[in-house]
């Protein structure tokens, strides 16, 4: 075999090898490389339609959302955000401020743990004005944050000085979200608070203030002179005071004149109990 020939069968063996080098590659490799891609092709596109459905029905959804979050703002009552004692006192006193104002102690009693909600107890003490511990136990009852009130206690300070003031307590179940079921919300009262009338505790009849401001002194003065609008007295200090319509005297004031009479007529409170003095221009 002569060199030539040599030669031809080495390019042909070269040739078959990288022929078959090429074939293998493109069936072998090159179609497992392709086929991976499919799949990941296939994939994006099934995403890529699970996308679009999203997006065809975002409006509809999104209505859906807002009419369900202004249902959920509509209820009077929603579980507190308030997850611990310390959030709850916070709120306590971010509602006792004002004409809620109250002096209180605040006192953990214990702690129930559900799957999607939680209930806080405790006890309420304190001391106030009726008229504020009124309404700081209505914001309480009425706020948006569900808390239940339970076992009022109010009683009278009859202390001379501290009239219409009460001492009281309650104990107070706090129920919050630990679900994180609700976004956050305005804890007001959306529904109108109860209207203060009076103070069903203030004693009708009591003790009588000492008269410290040294005020006229009615039934220990003297009827000196009148005028179309002021009397002039004596009191019970021999001083010479000027009055005049509506001014204060002790344990009350001038109501009325009567020029032509010569008298006048002054209003007291005693205790409770008013009296009506006349005095006379002698």
């Amino acid at each position: 075999m002569n060199y030539a020939t040599k030669n031809t069968f080495f390019l042909l063996a070269v040739l078959f090898l990288m022929a078959g080098g090429g074939w293998y590659r493109l069936h072998g490799y090159e179609d497992q490389k392709i086929a991976v891609l499919e799949t990941t092709l296939s994939e994006k596109e099934q995403t890529l339609k699970e996308y679009q459905k999203m997006s065809d029905q975002f409006d509809t959804q999104m209505k859906e959302y807002l009419d369900l979050k202004e249902e959920v703002n509509s209820y009077s009552k929603l579980l507190g955000r308030a997850q611990d004692p310390d959030e709850v006192y916070s709120y306590l006193i971010d509602i006792s401020q004002d004409t809620s104002f109250t002096f209180f102690n605040f006192t953990t009693i214990d702690s129930t743990l559900f799957e999607e909600f939680g209930i806080l107890r405790f006890d309420i003490s304190g001391e106030g004005y009726y008229r504020n511990v009124n309404h700081f136990i209505n914001q309480l009852e009425y706020g948006k944050p569900l808390n239940k009130v339970r076992d009022v206690t109010i009683q009278p300070i009859n202390e001379l000085g501290n009239l219409g003031k009460v001492t009281f307590s309650f104990k107070v179940d706090s129920y919050y979200d630990r679900a994180d079921m609700f976004e956050a919300y305005d804890e007001a009262s959306p529904l109108p608070m109860p209207a203060y009338t009076y103070n069903a505790f203030y004693p009708l009849i009591h003790e009588v203030k000492p008269n410290e401001s040294d005020l006229p002194d009615i039934e220990k003065s003297r009827l000196v002179s009148i005028g179309r609008d002021f009397v002039t007295l004596k009191d019970q200090s021999g001083k010479t005071q000027y009055i005049y319509l509506g001014d204060q005297v002790y344990l009350g004031r001038l109501i009325d004149i009567d020029f032509q009479e010569n008298k006048a007529v002054f209003e007291l409170n005693k205790g409770g109990i008013i009296h009506y003095i006349t005095r006379i221009l002698e």
